[in-house]
C-alpha cells in the first residue's frame, strides 16, 4: 500500500528535472556570447611621461595649471607652489583607461550625452578631454575627444571635478628646504652654526630633542590643503628659512577638528591633525605621563 504513492512521485520528479534542463539550455542559448577578443582600446594613444602641462576647468572653482618640473609637478595658476605629484600621476591614468565604446560625436545631440554643459575639461599638453554625463542604464562616463565621442568607466570624475588646492602638495615646506629659526608666542627654536637651542632654555632637554623638533617642521606633512580663512588667527609662528631673507609668517587658527596654518601670502590654509608642532620642545601632549 504505501509502494504506490512513491512510484507515482517518481515521474514527476523526472519531468521537473527534465523541464529544468530545458530551461538552463534555452538560457545558454539566449545568453549572449562574452567577448573574448583583444583588450579594449585605450582612450588616448597619448604617453604619460611626454605630458608638460594640464588644465583643469570645472564648476567647482577657477581652472588651475600643473606644469611639470623634471620627476615632479608644479601648480603655476591660481597657486605658484608644488603640486601633488602623487596624485597628478593617478590622473594621468586617465589617458590609458579602456575605452568601452567609441563612435563620431552627433554635434545636434551634445544635450544628450552632457556635452552641452559639461563637467569638466581636462587639457594635457594639446589633448583636450571633456567630461559630460553618465550613460542612464550602465552609469559609464560620456568623454568627449575632438569630434569622437567614448564611453569608460567612471572611476575619475572626483579628480576632473576638484578644486585647485586639492591638486596642492601637502608638504608644508618643499622639498631641500632647510629652516633656520621657529619662533612661536611661547618658544623659540633657532640654529647657531648647526647646533639648535631653544628660549627660554630648558636645561632638561637633549639636544637630540631639539634636532628633532626642527625636523618634524621640515617634514611636516598636513592633513589636507584649503583655501585660506577670513577668520584672523589666534596667533602667528614665524618660520626663518635659509634661502629667504624674510621669514614665513603663519596664523594659527584652532578648530575643532584641526589646526590650521595658513600663509595669507599665498591665500591658503594646511591642515594640521593635532598641536603637536606647535608644543615646545620636549613638551608631552595632554593626559601622557600624568
Amino acid at each position: 500500500m504505501t509502494e504506490k504513492p512513491r512510484m507515482r512521485k517518481q515521474p514527476l520528479v523526472n519531468l521537473f528535472l527534465l523541464l529544468l534542463v530545458l530551461l538552463l539550455g534555452l538560457w545558454v542559448w539566449l545568453t549572449p556570447e562574452q567577448p573574448t577578443g583583444a583588450p579594449s582600446e585605450p582612450l588616448t594613444r597619448l604617453d604619460p611621461a611626454a605630458i608638460q602641462r594640464i588644465e583643469i576647468r570645472n564648476n567647482n572653482g577657477p581652472r588651475f595649471v600643473l606644469q611639470r618640473e623634471g620627476r615632479e609637478w608644479r601648480m603655476t595658476e591660481p597657486y605658484r607652489v608644488p603640486a601633488n605629484t602623487p596624485r597628478i600621476d593617478i590622473l594621468l591614468d586617465l589617458l590609458s583607461t579602456p575605452q568601452v565604446e567609441s563612435f563620431p560625436l552627433p554635434a545636434e545631440r551634445l544635450t544628450e550625452f552632457g556635452l552641452d554643459r559639461p563637467l569638466a575639461e581636462l587639457t594635457f599638453n594639446q589633448t583636450r578631454i571633456t567630461f559630460g554625463g553618465t550613460h542612464p542604464y550602465n552609469y559609464r562616463r560620456y568623454l568627449r575627444i575632438d569630434d569622437r565621442l567614448y564611453l569608460t568607466n567612471d572611476i575619475f570624475p572626483h579628480h576632473a571635478l576638484a578644486r585647485a588646492e586639492e591638486f596642492i602638495s601637502h608638504a608644508l615646506f618643499a622639498e631641500g628646504t632647510e629652516i633656520r629659526e621657529i619662533s612661536t608666542p611661547d618658544w623659540r627654536l633657532y640654529n647657531d652654526q648647526g647646533d639648535w637651542h631653544l628660549e627660554p632654555a630648558n636645561p632638561a632637554l637633549e639636544h637630540d630633542q631639539l634636532r628633532d623638533k626642527a625636523t618634524a617642521w621640515q617634514h611636516t606633512w598636513v592633513a589636507r590643503v584649503i583655501k585660506a580663512p577670513t577668520t584672523p588667527g589666534d596667533a602667528t609662528v614665524s618660520v626663518r628659512l635659509a634661502d629667504q631673507a624674510e621669514p614665513l609668517l603663519l596664523e594659527v587658527i584652532r578648530q575643532k577638528s584641526q589646526t590650521l596654518l595658513v600663509n595669507r601670502a599665498l591665500g591658503l590654509a594646511y591642515g594640521l591633525n593635532s598641536d603637536a608642532l606647535l608644543r615646545s620642545p620636549g613638551l608631552r601632549p595632554p593626559g601622557i605621563g600624568e
